[in-house]
This record gives C-alpha cells, structure tokens and sequence, in this order.
C-alpha cells in the first residue's frame, strides 16, 4: 500500500489539507476539551489544533458512525475514528443509511477505551495515548478499560480508506488503503511510498486475548437467566438509540403495541392476567440483537448508554458474534461484501441444523 510516515504534529497540517484541498467537504475528527474528548463538524481548516492529542486518546463517549446515520447528501465528510466505528460506519452504507460516494473513512489505531467520564477523571493517570502494557498498569490502580473494549480482536487501522497506524516513537505512519484513500492523501500534499502495514504478528495476539476475554464472561444460557440479567431494564431505549446500526425510522418499541400505555396496558393485563410493567421488556431485548445480530461491530455504545449499568457487552456482542460466525461474516470488513440477510445459498445452514 501507498503512505507516508509523519511526526505526530505534522498531522495537524494533512487534516488541513484534506479540507483545503477539497479532497472533503468537511471533516468529523475528535477534539479535546479539557480532560475530555468529543466529536466535532469542522468545515473551516484553522479550527483544527493539535489534533494528535485527541485522535489517539483513549476515550469512548459517542460512535462516530451514529453521527453520519441518514448522510444522504452529496457534500463528502471525513470520519476521523477507531476501528470499530469505522466499521459501523461501512455497515451503514451496506444498510442504505450513508452514501459510500459521500464518506471518506479515516481510521486510527485503538488500544482500547476508557468510558469518557473515567478517561476524564483519571487524565493526569491516562494521558492521550497507552498500550498494552500502561492499559494493565493502569487497571491495577482499578483503572479499567470498557468491557467491549476487553473482547475486541479488530483494533489496528486496517478497516476504511486511510489508515493512520501509531509507529514508534513520536511518528505515525499514514497510508492508503482503498484508491479513494490515496486519492485523498495526494491531494492534501502527501509524498506517499510503498509501506507495509499488515502487523500479522500483532493481529494474532489481539485476536487471542480478545477470544480468552470473551470465554471468561458469565454466559447467558436460558430465559429465565436473561430475565434475570435484565431485571433492572427500564426500556429507556437509550441502547437503541447510541447504536450507530439500529436505523429504522418508525420503530415498533415506539408503537401502542410495542410501548403499551393507559388502555393498551389495560387490554394486554386483561388478555393474560398480569403484565410487568414495563412492558415488553425481554421482548424489546431480544428483536433489537435479531436486528443487529449480523452488523454489530461490538461497540459498547449500548453499555456506556444504559443508566442502570446493566454490562450489555454481555448480551449484544456475544450473541452477534455466534450469528455472524455461523454466516462467516466480519461486519465492517469490506464495503463490497454483501449482507447475510440480504443473500441466499442453498442449504447454507444445513451444518448449523445437524
């Protein structure tokens, strides 16, 4: 692949001149504010200011892909994000709900997250980048990482059209992995080379500790254990609605039927004697993982959004994971694959039946 190797504070200048030179119309990137970290919509180049302090932080509040969902139009963005946002972000255009002609994914390598409330109060610890090694220093001062974060194998740039990858020292290596990417590099000024950027060895370890984290979970193995795992759901819908792959415009949750309220309660207590309140509680859980069962990239947004702390990671990437091994299906992985849904082989699940 074509790329480049630049100090972190020359960064700042290739972010300009993504915008100056109209490769992008505008740019979403992470900011920092303070001990924090957020997204902001920048269109004029000199609102971006040491950009390095941000883009490599550790800190997860928002899925930048949920800010596109619906990017209908024809002005171009950049989406400056980690991996799995990324990802989430090449769900969206298989889904209909962004123009791959209109988006140009910039992906940064992630180490992992903290919640953006404890990468707040724990900066001076922190700081704007770790590894692996200052991720479990850290947890020994009971620091610790999000639970998605602890089980994702997807964590190195290798996802989107541009991939900025953290080399040693004070350097990053900047490459283009789709033609679009490269396109764009040249045009903000780059001089770009063969780089090779595969990290095979590196893939293998994170895709090991991912797969150790994911075994050690508690498992949900029965009805009456995720009744009980989800005892405390206010069907608040937040889950639903930070999920930057649960798209559909008229939800059913959010329907008589769906959210029973007044009357409808009345009818549904008379039809079976006794209705829990809320209502639909475990149904609510169980349509929402058939919806996303094969685009979740196991985010965490869904955890970091729930007001009672129910440890979503729990439900959501687990069950999603044995849905999309069954289809051999990485979402995110490439833009031109088709959804599991939206094909048909015969007798694909012929095995998974036996």
């Amino acid at each position: 692949m074509k790329g480049t190797e630049l100090n972190y504070g020359d960064l700042e200048g290739f972010f300009k001149g993504l915008l100056e030179s109209k490769a992008v119309d505008c740019l979403i990137m992470p900011r920092r504010v303070g001990n924090s970290v957020s997204y902001m919509l920048v269109r004029d180049k000199d609102k971006i200011t040491a950009p390095e302090s941000a883009i490599f932080a550790p800190s997860f509040g928002v899925n930048a892909a949920n800010i596109v969902k619906g990017w209908l139009i024809d002005e171009k963005v950049g989406i400056v994000a980690k991996p799995c946002e990324t990802r989430a972000a090449i769900e969206l255009i298989k889904l209909t709900q962004l123009k791959e002609d209109s988006v140009l994914l910039i992906t940064v390598d992630c180490a992992g997250t903290y919640a953006n409330e404890v990468y707040a109060a724990n900066y001076a610890d922190i700081g704007d980048q770790v590894d692996s090694a200052k991720i479990k220093e850290l947890a020994g001062k009971e620091i610790s990482i999000r639970g998605a974060c602890t089980i994702c194998e997807n964590r190195l740039a290798d996802v989107g059209d541009i991939a900025i990858a953290q080399a040693n020292g004070e350097k990053a290596v900047v490459a283009g992995l789709t033609d679009k990417g490269v396109e764009a590099l040249t045009a903000a000024g780059l001089s770009l080379e063969e780089k090779g950027l595969e990290r095979e060895a590196e893939k293998e370890q994170i895709a090991a500790d991912a797969k150790a984290n994911l075994e050690a979970l508690p498992k949900i193995d029965s009805e009456a254990a995720l009744e009980e795992f989800l005892r405390d759901c206010i069907v608040c819908k937040n889950c639903r609605d930070v999920c930057p792959v649960c798209y559909c415009k008229d939800c059913f949750f959010d329907q008589p039927l769906g959210n029973p309220a007044g009357g409808d309660l009345l009818n549904l207590a008379e039809t079976r004697g006794a209705v829990a309140v809320p209502a639909n509680q475990l149904l609510y859980h169980l349509t929402r993982v058939y919806h996303v069962c094969t685009t979740c990239v196991a985010c965490g947004a869904c955890e970091d959004a729930c007001p009672k702390d129910i440890p979503l990671t729990r439900y959501y990437p687990v069950i999603t994971k044995k849905v999309q091994e069954i289809f051999e299906y990485v979402p995110g992985k490439d833009v031109k694959e088709p959804l599991p849904f939206t094909t048909y082989e015969d007798d694909e699940l012929e095995e998974c039946l036996k």
